[in-house]
């Protein structure tokens, strides 16, 4: 069920009391509340939608906020804090680069925003500055949107014409029904590591997503705070065992994927006949199949990610983040934190965006697509690992993504790859590497 209305957000009225005595004031009949800048990379639709939550916090307020989009959030940001005039927020696309703005003292403490909002806290990221001995953990972001990224996508009636009617729940499972996709002369899987300006993510999600569900959290965790060297055997048997499962020892599919995009691939699963059986894929994915269908629905499914090994990893789940953080300590700014953490604009988020948005912040409700439902639900469950490239310091998550796509055309390289990747893990400073750890889901509310 759909619910709109009139916001009424207890987080904001909280800030508004803290910051009353201060002197700072509100709107009052005509007259301007302020502005408030916000820079993020949203385009097309996912703007759209989030334009939607924007205008909502103006109406509220008074406050007039300033969108300021482009893909290249990580450039355009530096620029502006170099010339001393950065947003008041930004949405940032990795959470490496929150650790390094709150090293370098950029970023300004939420704690007094979020804390009031019990409902929050799944989102809230608290860190401490690594260039201080001890320093002290503060809340520096709000992960104002996430993205499952544990799952397959494929097309139910496709794979039941093949023989295959329900989904693998081994890893073993997985292997074969590739391979017997494969034996028909088809190609199995969706892959696309085309991404500019960052292209080799998609792999970098692969291989993470088998290093968690294959050798566990603590070593997951060990690799992302950079305490596991990557010719070690869990992660060099994550890249063999994605090898492995794509066939890269033979041309053909996986050198084809490097000059595929990853949207362009997944709308493989939906051609007729299909172009290819299997995605993995975040959620995000689920717009471009939507757009891929005339009727903006489909009989497309997913399963989650099946353990790789004999202990049971089903319960874990990779994630990623879109975070929220704030440069100038503005009462707009303020205000527009708080309201972006809070229920009320995190559902008119999910109603504008047809019901694509998710959080962390546990919700209730029903989902009109059972699918979409089933994604939200998992969000609620189990242990959520963020994404290793987002954990890892810059320099070396542009290596991964570099090895990812040399590897796909010469897997005979992998050794020396790994061996180039432990050398750039040699030269990143600790302090680079952030702590932070799998976290139990938000349950889900009555």
């Amino acid at each position: 069920m759909r619910h709109r209305g009139r916001p009424s957000w207890p987080a904001l009225a909280l800030v508004t009391v803290l910051l009353a005595g201060a002197g700072l004031s509100g709107c009052s009949g005509d007259e301007p509340a302020g502005e408030v800048t916000i820079l993020a990379s949203w385009t097309g639709a996912e703007r759209a939608a989030f334009d939607a939550v924007l205008r909502g916090f103006e109406a509220e307020t008074g406050i007039h906020v300033d969108y300021q989009g482009h893909r290249d959030v990580s450039q355009v940001l530096q620029a502006g804090i170099e010339r001393g005039r950065p947003p008041d927020i930004a949405v940032l696309p990795r959470l490496n680069d929150l650790q390094r703005y709150v090293n370098e003292g950029q970023l300004q403490p939420l704690d007094e925003i979020v804390d009031g909002d019990a409902g929050a806290a799944a989102q809230v990221i608290r860190l401490a500055r690594k260039t201080e001995p001890a320093g002290e953990q503060r809340a520096y972001a709000v992960a104002v949107a996430t993205h499952l990224k544990s799952l397959f996508w494929y097309e139910p009636g496709e794979l039941a014409a093949l023989g295959y009617r329900q989904p693998p729940t081994t890893w073993a499972e997985l292997v074969t029904r590739s391979r017997g996709v494969a034996a028909g002369g088809r190609v199995p899987w969706c892959l696309g590591m085309s991404s500019p300006p960052v292209s080799g993510w998609p792999g970098t999600d692969w291989i993470e997503d088998i290093l968690l569900h294959q050798s566990g959290q603590a070593s997951y965790e060990q690799w992302t705070r950079g305490e596991l060297p990557w010719r070690t055997g869990p992660v060099r048997d994550a890249w063999t065992t994605w090898g492995d499962l794509l066939g890269v020892s033979s041309a053909g599919t996986a050198r084809a994927g490097l000059f595929t995009t990853w949207a362009d691939a997944g709308s493989g699963l939906l051609t007729a006949p299909p172009g290819c059986y299997l995605d993995h894929q975040a959620s995000f994915v689920l717009r471009t199949y939507r757009d891929a269908m005339p009727d903006g629905g489909g009989p497309v499914d997913f399963f989650p990610t099946p353990p790789v090994g004999p202990s049971d990893t089903s319960s874990l789940q990779e994630v990623s983040d879109d975070i929220a953080a704030m440069f100038r300590a503005t009462t707009p700014a303020r205000e527009l934190m708080a309201y972006l953490a809070s229920e009320p604009a995190q559902r008119i988020w999910r109603e504008s965006s047809d019901e694509l948005f998710f959080s962390r912040r546990a919700q209730s409700g029903d989902y009109a697509d059972p699918v979409v439902g089933r994604v939200a639900s998992r969000l609620r469950t189990g242990t959520l690992c963020r994404d290793g490239s987002d954990l890892l310091p810059t320099a070396m998550a542009t290596a991964f993504e570099r090895a990812v796509l040399v590897y796909l055309q010469d897997p005979g390289r992998l050794d020396a790859l790994l061996a180039e990747l432990d050398a750039v893990h040699s030269s990143v400073p600790p302090a680079e590497y952030m702590d932070l750890g799998c976290e139990p889901a938000a349950p889900p509310t009555n």
